[in-house]
């Protein structure tokens, strides 16, 4: 009898194929089917389809019948990378008055939800606005709008 794989598996699975739809899968280029995913880890066919739904979810795969799975090429689909939809998110919050800068975000695990994304890449969208200083991030406590973007486009703060 083999052992029982730990809760989550199909997360860290995701995870493994995410990085390898990021550093080197060209769109176009099939992905792995159920089977090879199967094979790969060696796990169970519904842990494989857990973790192909997931990337579904996020828009980062298609399936294609009979042949497997597909990234998705963002310039085909309109997909907008997760930190920039979440940006928008909170810039429609305070043009409709419901945040305002210094006041806490949505947690996590409400932005996982919403943008039906895992709460890793939800994570990792939030450093990406921490690094532009749009969001402030204190241990313990919710994070915070810190400054919205300038409309401009000017990253640098420099004048012309």
């Amino acid at each position: 009898m083999s052992d029982p794989s730990p809760r989550g598996t199909y997360l860290v699975i995701a995870d493994v194929l995410r990085r390898e739809l990021e550093e080197a899968q060209p769109a176009g280029d099939a992905l792995l089917s159920e089977s090879g995913i199967q094979e790969r880890f060696g796990v169970a066919r519904t842990t494989a389809r857990r973790a192909l739904t997931v990337l579904a979810r996020e828009k980062l795969i298609t399936p294609v019948k009979g042949i497997g799975w597909k990234p998705r090429d963002p310039a085909d689909t309109g997909a907008t990378p997760l930190p920039e939809r979440i940006l928008a998110d909170l810039v429609d919050a305070v043009r409709r008055e419901e945040l305002a800068v210094g006041d806490p975000i949505r947690s996590e695990a409400e932005l996982s939800a919403a943008f039906e994304a895992s709460r890793g890449r939800v994570r990792q969208a939030l450093a990406v606005l921490e690094g532009r200083g749009i969001v402030t991030a204190v241990p313990g406590k919710a994070r915070r709008l810190a400054a919205l973007p300038d409309p401009t486009g000017d990253t640098d703060g420099a004048p012309d």
